[in-house]
């Protein structure tokens, strides 16, 4: 699907007029190319791109205002409880109301200042980088040291290792950047070692050598340093005037806690992660805590903090591809922000989390930032996986295109859905391996209508789970295989034996072996009618068995996971049946 749709009447669900990238006529609308938010311009950051392989967002430069708002967003997201509301829309509101509150009569008056303070750092991270590189990659090689009037006449040397390639030199310098970056007490000096390391190693990597081009490789590592020290810097500035923000208009600062409390919603683009946010207020409440008690970080209500929709005309289909980027820049801040003030501070606040992050899903990227963060200092964690078949996230995302003006291409939509359910099985397995913090978990069928809470597929922590619904577990490695190229809900799912339950117990057999304890509850009575404990199953209620057995899904099933406790024929009596997952 190409972007050449976007001009396609009002559309439809399955033909919403926009495609998986950014048509061609559109890009200098993205914010990372915008001259109003940053200082380069496409051509320039696509030819850095090419050469060091890096993506756009990192090699563009923003400008020191765009920076501040980059702060404001982080700080209102991580110190200010803002408020939910009935509708899931209110927080974006709310959330943006407080933003432009901050930016316009606390920070703008500023801005000279944080423009002179970025200048400066600027111009002492160019000379910084260049005296670094004049002593390093560019210093002049040593002479070999002089034999002598005597040392001609004395037996030769055996001969030493060969000499070092001038790409063998280049990789050592650079690999050293590293070391001196950790070891750098001043942030600066650290802030360009970072960036000489991650810069230069990237186009080492790219090209094979370096080059000669000092000016280019200083241009490459100071923009990199503007952004990321910068951007610290300019945090530091406005710092004071978020909490004179918080003093003057009566914001609740989100409170730090001996006890702290992370809330995490997983699940696919347009599955119902943000419409459960304000259904899980009653939760938390349940819980100790309170509306004003807790950070929501949620990176979608910034979209309309980064960019005009209205201003937009034709390409407004294309408002969350234009903004995609630069999101995930200030999302990655989030996170170091986080960690940062947590370890100065010793403590974090009560959390709740709802975002689609690409790294969200992997086991090996997952919260690289903030996994040790949670670790050690949150107390207990609560994941909402939330389970909504790929064909209804398309229809949903329709709908929130025309409430709100986000609009996404059907592949979208459903890759986003093959990412989401194969990574729910590896951020499970991934928490129940962690030792902390403590890890209670839900599965949510969200198949319910619109406002109404979903229905609970399973729930546990890391020694019992307790399932209700068997065969969810069967749908979501279903989901996995739908084609993303379809073009409507029938041509979702592949060939029926795909689809069959034997080829896709896989994940429910797994969580058989690694929990000890599996209880299996009819959602209608609430009575448990097989257990199955170390793998090894148990029979409660056979008549219950019985009844549920009847569900020819819902068979097949247990099949998979307790073949000879519900094999037709069994001799024995029920109540005593046991069997072993092999």
């Amino acid at each position: 699907m190409g972007g050449e749709n976007a001009s396609a009447g009002a559309g439809s669900a399955w033909n919403p007029g926009v495609g998986t990238g950014i048509p061609a006529e559109f890009r200098t609308l993205e914010t990372i190319f915008r001259p109003d938010c940053v200082f380069s311009g496409v051509a320039e950051i696509d030819e850095f791109a090419a050469l060091t392989g890096l993506p756009h967002e990192e090699l563009t430069v923003f400008r020191p205002q765009r920076l501040a708002l980059h702060e404001i967003i982080i700080r209102v997201t991580a110190d200010i409880a803002v408020a939910e509301g009935d509708e899931e829309e209110d927080f974006g509101r709310n959330f943006r109301r407080i933003a432009v509150k901050i930016r316009d009569d606390f920070v703008a008056p500023q801005m000279a200042a944080i423009e002179q303070a970025y200048a400066d750092l600027a111009q002492r991270a160019d000379a910084l980088v260049r005296r670094i590189l004049a002593e390093t990659l560019f210093a002049p090689p040593q002479p070999p040291p002089s034999r002598g009037w005597f040392g001609r006449w004395r037996r030769p040397a055996r001969p030493g290792p060969a000499p070092e390639s001038a790409a063998e030199r280049e990789y050592r310098i650079v690999a050293a950047y590293k070391t001196l970056g950790l070891d750098a007490a001043d942030p600066l000096r650290r802030a360009v070692f970072k960036s000489l390391y991650r810069v230069l190693g990237a186009l080492a990597g790219r090209r094979g050598r370096l080059g000669a081009d000092r000016e280019l490789l200083a241009k490459l590592v100071v923009r990199h340093v503007c952004n990321s020290q910068g951007s610290q810097a300019i945090g530091h500035i406005i710092a004071p005037l978020v909490d004179a923000a918080i003093a003057r208009q009566g914001y609740v600062r989100v409170a730090t806690q001996a006890a702290p409390v992370l809330i995490s919603l997983k699940g696919a683009s347009a599955a119902g992660k943000s419409s459960l946010r304000p259904m899980l207020k009653q939760i938390l409440r349940e819980q100790g805590i309170e509306a004003d008690g807790y950070a929501t970080i949620s990176p979608d209500v910034w979209r309309r903090q980064l960019l005009d929709y209205g201003s937009l005309g034709p390409a407004r289909k294309y408002a969350g591809h234009l903004t995609s980027r630069e999101l995930m820049v200030i999302d990655g801040k989030l996170d170091r922000y986080i960690r940062d003030k947590a370890n100065r501070e010793g403590a974090i606040p009560h959390l709740l989390v709802d975002r689609f992050r690409f790294d969200s899903f992997t086991a090996e990227k997952v919260a690289r930032v903030l996994h040790d963060t949670y670790a050690r200092y949150v107390d207990t964690m609560y994941m909402y996986f939330i389970v909504t078949p790929p064909e209804e996230t398309v229809e949903r995302g329709w709908q929130r295109a025309l409430e709100r003006g986000r609009y996404k291409a059907v592949e979208d939509f459903l890759a986003h859905g093959v990412e989401a359910y194969r990574g729910m099985p590896k951020i499970l397995f991934k928490w129940l391996a962690s030792p902390r913090p403590e890890y209670r978990y839900v599965f949510l069928d969200n198949r319910v209508p619109r406002g109404t809470f979903p229905k609970t597929i399973a729930r546990g922590d890391r020694g019992a789970m307790v399932i209700y619904d068997p065969v969810a577990f069967i749908d979501i490695e279903r989901y996995q295989k739908i084609d993303i190229n379809a073009a409507s809900p029938e041509a979702v799912y592949p060939s029926a034996a795909e689809m069959t339950v034997a080829a896709n117990s896989g994940f429910l057999k797994e969580c058989v072996r690694r929990i000890g304890t599996l209880e299996f509850v009819d959602r209608s009575s609430g009575m448990t009618y097989l257990r199955a404990r170390q793998g090894n199953f148990e029979v409660l209620d056979a008549a219950l068995l019985a009844r549920v057995l009847s569900d020819r899904e819902l068979a097949a099933t247990l099949g998979e996971i307790a073949p000879r406790i519900v094999a037709p024929g069994q001799e024995s009596a029920p109540a005593a049946r046991r069997d072993t997952l092999s």
